[in-house]
């Protein structure tokens, strides 16, 4: 039975095997006889329960290995860093005196006195005084003596800034430009004397300037100067000026954008010999002069350029022409970062004459004159910058228009051609600028500066005593801090003289003035930070020129003396 099983079998795997052989041909079925024997079941005798034993967790324990690894230490140099070691500041002396005497009889004094570091305010007085009593040959006495004093205070707070100020002049002098051959005139008649007092007030908001906040400023003056009497019988025969301002400052910056405007009231008083009925009434003065200006501008920048635009309006209240608008434009453009600057401006404006204004430019002017206001009308272009990091340079061309400009001429009603009258006329000048300065730390300065102008006057024959080139030389050594060394060198050339006016020869020779060439040296010994001593030396090339015509000036002249700090 078990061998059939098995033929059985071999037969039927046979058959699989051909079947799986033939492709293409129909399924078989194969139907054969077998035993299929079933195992016997039995029954579960345990009955289902419920298994509650707790597994143990088996406690997993890993060895820890341990490795020694080789370590060594290294230690690196470190270099040593250097320290700044900073001086303590230097001690401050509040005082300083300057004393000196020359020949002419000339003593010279000066006096510093300023407070020392302060966070909160900044006060002092400076007081200078210069004169000499020395004779210019064949000339009237020629002495004179100016003091001027200076005293200031300024205060800080946290948000406020005050600045307050108070200035006295007093100048004797002589009107000297006569020859002392003179019989008929008493010297006590050419002494003149004028004194001169300012006080001045700001308040301003002290903050950041690049804060998008107004910043404003407003300040006061008032001045009062004069002549000394004279004349003691013709009381009031002395010219006497008084002057008073008020203005405002505002500026407001916004992004990109500075808005500014000024604002100033100035009121000047002249007076002579206003009651004086012996006067004709054209010679006799008490004239007010009223100038307000109003001038509003707005400036803007980019990455290189730069441009102001405005107005300035000036109200000249006595003026036949009482309002005057003049332009402000100016536009600058930088090239090859700052080393050249090219510009194009127009600008101008109104400046109030006075008897102080006058007189401090020509002191041997007469009392009585008419008073009137300069307008100025200037177009200009040029370039500045800087060729390396020492040099710095200006170059500018300039159009200039003066009118109502004041004039010196010899006068022949108050004197004897010794004395100036005032003249008033419209001058056109054409011109150039150039300057050029050196400076290596504090060691060394030089600079240069030159002036041409071309000038055309509509009804004086010339612009008087205005030069036609203007010529100035400049130079500082420092040598150890010990030894200091200065020069100055002016050269003027092209001036008229009105004295032409007076001659009745025709040729233009007669309106020359003649050429000056001042030069002045000056050496410095400092002995130690309080004590040194110096000379100077004035006029080296003794040239006698006249500083205005008929009035010479002193030839050399030496001055020494010593400085004391305290």
């Amino acid at each position: 039975m078990v061998m059939i099983k098995i033929k059985k079998h071999i037969v039927l795997v046979l058959l699989l095997a051909f079947s799986g052989l033939s492709f293409g041909q129909e399924d078989v079925l194969i139907i054969a006889p077998a035993d299929r024997p079933i195992s016997p079941s039995y029954r579960i005798t345990e009955r289902p329960g419920i298994i509650d034993t707790i597994i143990p967790i088996p406690d997993i324990s890993y060895p820890l290995l341990s490795r020694n690894m080789k370590t060594e230490i290294t230690l690196e140099q470190i270099e040593p860093t250097s320290v700044a070691l900073r001086d303590k500041l230097s001690k401050l002396y509040p005082g300083y005196v300057r004393l000196g005497l020359g020949n002419y009889i000339s003593p010279l004094g000066d006096l510093y006195y300023n407070s020392v570091r302060n966070r909160r305010m900044s006060y002092g007085i400076h007081a200078n005084h210069n004169s000499s009593f020395g004779k210019i040959k064949d000339y009237a006495p020629s002495s004179f003596d100016h003091t001027k004093a200076k005293l200031f205070g300024d205060f800080f707070t946290p948000r406020y800034l005050i600045e307050s100020e108070i200035d006295y002049i007093n100048n004797g002098y002589h009107f000297y430009g006569i020859k002392d051959s003179t019989d008929s005139i008493e010297k006590d008649s050419l002494r003149n004397r004028v004194q001169g007092i300012k006080g001045g007030f700001r308040f301003s908001n002290f903050t950041k300037k690049d804060s998008a906040i107004l910043l404003y400023t407003i300040k006061t003056e008032y001045m009062y100067f004069h002549e000394f009497n004279q004349d003691s019988i013709n009381e009031g025969r002395n010219a006497r000026n008084s002057n008073f301002a008020i203005g405002t400052e505002l500026k407001y910056k916004l992004n990109k954008n500075l808005y500014a405007l000024d604002f100033e009231f100035r009121q000047n008083n002249y007076k002579f010999a206003e009651d004086d009925p012996l006067l004709p009434y054209d010679l006799r003065h008490n004239d007010n002069n009223v100038l307000i200006n109003l001038k509003p501008t707005i400036s803007t920048y980019g990455k290189n350029w730069k441009v102001l635009v405005g107005l300035d309006l000036n109200f000249d209240l006595p003026s036949t022409q009482q309002f005057k608008v003049v332009p402000i434009v100016e536009a600058k453009y930088s090239l090859l970062n700052n080393m050249f600057i090219p510009y194009i401006g127009v600008g101008g404006g109104v400046k109030q004459n006075s008897f102080y204004t006058l007189n401090r430019t020509n002191e041997f002017m007469v009392s009585s004159f008419e008073l009137m206001n300069t307008k100025e009308f200037k177009v200009y272009g040029g370039i500045k910058g800087t060729i390396a990091k020492e040099v710095s340079f200006d170059l500018q061309l300039h159009s200039t228009t003066f009118t109502d400009l004041p004039l010196f001429v010899n006068d022949t009603i108050w004197s004897d051609k010794y004395k100036f009258q005032v003249v008033y006329d419209k001058v056109s000048a054409l011109g150039v600028t150039a300057s050029i300065a050196y400076q290596l730390t504090e060691k060394l300065k030089i600079d240069a500066i030159g002036k041409y102008n071309k000038y055309v006057a509509a009804n004086e024959l010339y612009a008087w005593n205005l030069p036609m080139f203007d010529l100035k030389l400049r130079g500082a050594y420092n040598l150890y801090d010990k030894i200091y060394v200065k020069a100055d060198m002016t050269f003027l050339g092209g001036r008229k003289s009105p004295n032409g006016l007076f001659i009745a020869e025709d040729n233009t020779e007669k309106y020359d003035l003649g050429f000056v060439a001042d030069i002045n040296l000056q050496g410095e010994y400092r002995y130690n930070q309080r004590i040194s001593v110096f000379v100077q030396l004035n006029n080296v090339a003794a040239q006698k020129y006249y500083r205005w015509n008929m009035y010479q000036v002193q030839g050399f002249q030496v001055l020494g003396g010593l400085t004391f700090a305290f």
